[in-house]
């Protein structure tokens, strides 16, 4: 069987929260909503996915490539094909424009922006025994939910009357349906694709499964989903508690915290004062301050990068990622975001503009410690002893050529500062490689052809311009076109000499490929894997340069003149 996840994000279902987030990456329980239905598939055996995606197709990439991994390296062993789509299609016209042999046979359509705990094996079984073309998965209908409603005859098939339940957005189909589905068109499953296979005289059946699903379309909705997430693993560790909290359970209730007692979670890089009174279960994201006899009650939810401040009391809330909660404040049955607090009962949202109550937490700048600057200085001073050869016939080539002037100077952006969050700006040493005209100098081709044109960049590392491993350092109107907040990620870390988008990017990549690239570092860097980087640079240097291509060279050739 093969697997699509439909994470297009036409739907705006769950305002305020997706005024900033598209749907596919709603955080429950800190990790993005579509990640369970990642997981559900992996477990099911269902490795290799295709996931369809429209607007806002580059956060979603990169934050689910992000949190499963790349490559080899990835959870569950599953292998993500992303289909982007450069237009509106409809859940129907995404299945259509997906590339046809991921189609091929059976295969099963999945929601990215709700959580559906299905059984697949059941679900599977079901549709080959009634040997139709369609199965709709559907649920005992949630109050309050704007999920569409389907009813079914007595033999199990969508009908005009009936038992009521709601479409979950999950089915399983044939190739054959395909065949319904016009081209280059927006085409609807549920209002269009359902009913022109009926007209038809298909026979389109309904599955009605038992396991946990949340369409995640209202703030009381959301709400749940946290509670159901947390007390599932409270029960699943703390057995004797089973008759706590919401009676809905997940089978596979994944955190992606550590315990630290039983159900405490907390993330990597927090840090939680000794006064703190923690009344389980609690769950706690990574990089974030609990302050001084803080009261943290039972059903709270807190997600990365958050400070909440001295003798703040939280029960029974979620507190979404870079918000800072003040002192004294008392919350309780709240959502609450950097700018506001909703209430999920009534869905009543208000606007908060007093910082000492909430805000966004400021920006951490994850600069290098004292000693790694030290280390990094002498593995430059290293590097460029031993190349000094080199270097010395570099240089005379650019200066001879250049009439003068053997080094360029050119402005780059860095890491976001502590001090007043603006970017670091330094100005990037590369060799002169071409006149004011633009004709290569005397070796200026063959230096760009090797990159060597780089090498007094070891000299902006000495001088603690760059790290020896970090993002790419950019231009400043290459920032000025990041204007999302999942842009900003990548400016918590200094730029580099080399990193992942050295290693993964080509020199002629577009900018969104060497962002997602930063993105997916920033998220996952560790000491050791900044070693590996590293040790690693060498090979990545005469493999990305061995291979390039006349064509490919006048593309970079074309980039550096724009650098100069």
């Amino acid at each position: 069987m093969q697997a699509i996840i439909l994470a297009i994000d036409e739907e705006r279902k769950l305002p305020p929260l997706t005024d900033t987030v598209p749907g596919p990456l709603i955080p429950v329980l800190d990790r993005p909503a579509m990640v369970m239905t990642v997981e559900i598939l992996a477990r099911a055996g269902v490795k290799r996915i295709l996931v369809s995606l429209s607007n806002h197709d580059a956060p979603i990439r990169a934050s689910i490539s992000s949190y499963i991994g790349v490559g080899t390296e990835n959870r569950w062993g599953v292998n993500l094909v992303f289909d982007i789509q450069r237009e509106s299609l409809g859940s129907a016209g995404s299945l259509k424009q997906a590339p046809s042999h991921m189609l091929g046979e059976t295969f099963i359509v999945l929601p990215g922006d709700a959580l559906i705990d299905l059984d697949i094996q059941a679900a599977l079984a079901f549709h080959h025994a009634h040997g139709g073309s369609v199965t709709a998965i559907l649920h005992t209908a949630v109050p309050g939910s704007t999920a569409p409603i389907l009813h079914l005859d007595a033999n199990s098939q969508v009908a005009t009357d009936g038992l009521s339940l709601s479409a979950t957005g999950a089915f399983i189909f044939e190739p054959s349906v395909l065949n319904h589905i016009p081209s280059h068109s927006h085409f609807d499953i549920l209002s269009q694709l359902i009913p022109a296979m009926v007209a038809a005289g298909e026979q389109v059946h309904g599955y009605q499964m038992a396991g946990y699903w949340n369409p995640l379309d209202s703030l009381a909705s959301f709400q749940e989903a946290q509670q159901v997430m947390l007390y599932s693993a409270f029960k699943e560790r703390v057995p004797e508690k089973a008759s706590e909290g919401p009676a809905a359970t997940v089978r596979y209730p994944s955190l992606s915290s550590r315990q630290i007692a039983p159900g405490v979670w907390v993330g990597l890089n927090d840090s939680i004062h000794p006064t703190v009174k923690i009344a389980a279960p609690v769950y706690i994201g990574e990089n974030s301050y609990i302050g001084r006899e803080v009261e943290l009650g039972i059903g709270t939810v807190i997600c990365s990068n958050v400070v909440i401040d001295d003798e703040a009391t939280i029960k029974r809330s979620t507190i979404l990622s870079e918000t800072y909660v003040g002192q004294l404040l008392n919350i309780a049955d709240r959502i609450v975001s950097p700018s506001s607090i909703s209430d999920p009962e009534s869905g009543d949202t208000t606007a908060v503009v007093d910082p000492f109550l909430l805000s966004r937490v400021g920006a951490r700048s994850d600069e290098p410690s004292q000693f790694v600057r030290v280390l990094s200085g002498m593995v430059a001073i290293a590097m460029l002893v031993i190349a000094s050869p080199l270097l010395l016939l570099l240089w005379l080539l650019a200066m001879i050529g250049s009439g003068g002037q053997a080094l360029t100077h050119s402005p780059r952006l860095g890491h976001r500062m502590i001090q007043d969050g603006s970017l670091y700006r330094f100005n990037l040493l590369n060799f002169q490689t071409r006149r004011q005209n633009g004709g290569y100098i005397f070796g200026g081709r063959w230096m760009e052809r090797w990159e060597l044109n780089r090498l007094p960049e070891l000299l902006n590392v000495l001088r603690g311009d760059l790290a020896l491993v970090g993002v790419k350092p950019l231009r400043p109107e290459d920032v000025a076109y990041l204007s999302e907040d999942w842009h900003q990620k990548r400016h918590d870390f200094p730029a580099g000499f080399t990193g992942l988008w050295y290693q993964q990017t080509e020199p002629n990549s577009d900018l969104d490929t060497v962002i997602i690239a930063d993105i997916y570092y920033v998220a996952t860097r560790t000491w050791r894997s900044d070693l590996l980087l590293f040790l690693r640079t060498p090979a990545i240097w005469v493999r990305r340069n061995a291979r390039r291509s006349p064509s490919h060279e006048t593309l970079v050739h074309a980039d550096n003149v724009r650098n100069m």
